[in-house]
């Protein structure tokens, strides 16, 4: 039964899946709003501190603003156009 289980699981169409849960979230934000999306995320943000409890650390931070940094610093390139 277990094996049984697993395979339909592992062979499962992952792709169908995923595109079924864009759909469904795209339905519900749409319907519900921004305010929906970030509900979720605060949490899920929540389940990850019960998780661990001491996320995120100043480590954590650090380098996720030093991501942002260079996130924009690359979307600042973007469209720029060289001009002769």
């Amino acid at each position: 039964m277990i094996t049984r289980n697993l395979r339909d699981f592992v062979g499962r169409d992952w792709r169908a899946a995923r595109a079924a849960k864009d759909d469904y979230w795209a339905r519900r934000i749409a319907r519900l709003g921004a305010c929906e999306g970030l509900r979720i995320g605060d949490q899920l943000r929540q389940q990850a501190r019960r998780q661990v409890p001491g996320w995120p650390s100043p480590a954590d931070r650090e380098q996720d603003l030093a991501d942002h940094i260079a996130l924009v610093t690359r979307l600042g390139h973007v469209g720029r156009t060289r001009r002769r």
